[in-house]
């Protein structure tokens, strides 16, 4: 099978993805409670070449180079290993393979990530059954759906996070993007009154998502103008510094929460006025079923930026590397 692979960490990001290369590789076999997973779809996120750096190896260590990135994919199960009894041959799924499931050490039989390959293997406990539903609007579901979703409502490593409900006043920095925009519509559809941020360019864009108010990031300070209104949560998928220690103050509640899926640094602290959480997701079955409910029944649209090619995967990457997409940055295989 033809698999992307990554020979080494790179300081260098961006030439870390150009090192990148395709090869053939033995297709792998499902072991005990896993399947073999014929893939029609990968989306692309930030965490996939946020890793090629090795400044995350303290937490999610890659120790099988070269090794597949990639965590999002969306196609066909062709065999299933020992054990499994919730998958057929032939069902059609989605699944994030896991940054912190499979980013470990010792590594997993099967590597960490392993979704910009041909085919696939994945726990048969993190795939959702997707039905007849296309598989471009539902590819983009796995990791960013499930990190919108528990982080603004359930949560995940026993984390206390969003817990949003009807009448919130939700703030989402980045509503256009792939997380965001799915936020943006979750929090929305809870009843909660959303602001965003976004370019110019994108306000019809975020408004059509359930935007009540959009600021315009590049001209305005959002500190600024949501000042003394009492938020409830920003749900911060940028990662500034000044976002949580000078603005947030400024515009939560007091006690509010701060939910980031983006500001890993090690400084990064709340206080008793502002509740700070850096968040990752956990692949939950149950979570990912009830988002691809969401889709089926036209409660959630999952927008796609671009579709690209399997070839076009180094493309992709650094399209995604850009930091302006609009929705999801999807490879098909």
């Amino acid at each position: 099978m033809k698999s992307f692979r990554l020979a080494k960490y790179n300081e260098d990001v961006p030439a870390a993805i150009d090192s990148m290369t395709c090869e053939e590789i033995p297709v792998p076999e499902p072991q005990e409670g896993t399947v073999l997973i014929k893939n029609a779809y990968c989306s692309v996120n930030p965490i996939d070449w946020k890793i090629f750096s090795g400044g995350f190896d303290g937490y999610f260590p890659v120790k099988n180079f070269p090794y597949t990135p990639g965590f999002d994919i969306a196609g066909v199960v062709e065999k299933v290993g020992p054990g499994v009894t919730n998958l057929a041959v032939g069902d059609r799924i989605i699944a994030n393979l896991g940054l912190v499931e499979t980013c470990v050490d010792p590594p997993l039989p099967q590597g960490a990530a392993g979704a910009f390959s041909e085919y696939s293997i994945a726990p048969s406990t993190i795939c959702a059954k997707v039905g007849d539903a296309d598989f471009e609007s539902v590819v983009g579901l796995s990791l960013a759906g499930l990190t919108a979703y528990q982080g603004l409502f359930t949560g995940s490593h026993n984390q206390d996070l969003g817990k949003c409900k009807s009448g919130d006043k939700v703030l989402i920095l980045g509503g256009a993007g792939g997380v965001g925009s799915i936020a943006l519509q979750l929090a929305a559809n809870a009843g909660c009154h959303v602001t965003t941020t976004a370019s110019p360019a994108k306000f019809d864009f975020v408004k059509g998502l359930g935007a009540k108010e959009v600021i315009n990031y590049r001209e305005q300070d959002w500190g600024e103008v949501l000042a003394g209104q009492d938020y409830d949560l920003i749900y911060d998928s940028i990662g500034l510094m000044d976002d949580l220690n000078d603005r947030a103050p400024k515009v939560l509640k007091k006690g509010g929460k701060f939910i980031s899926i983006a500001n890993f640094d090690p400084s990064a602290k709340g206080t008793d006025d502002v509740l700070f959480q850096v968040f990752l997701l956990l692949s939950k079955k149950p979570d990912l079923d009830k988002l691809v409910q969401m889709v089926k029944n036209q409660e959630l649209k999952i927008v796609n930026d671009k579709i690209y090619s399997f070839d076009e995967t180094i493309a992709a990457l650094k399209h995604s590397l850009g930091g302006r997409s609009t929705g999801k940055v999807l490879i098909k295989v």
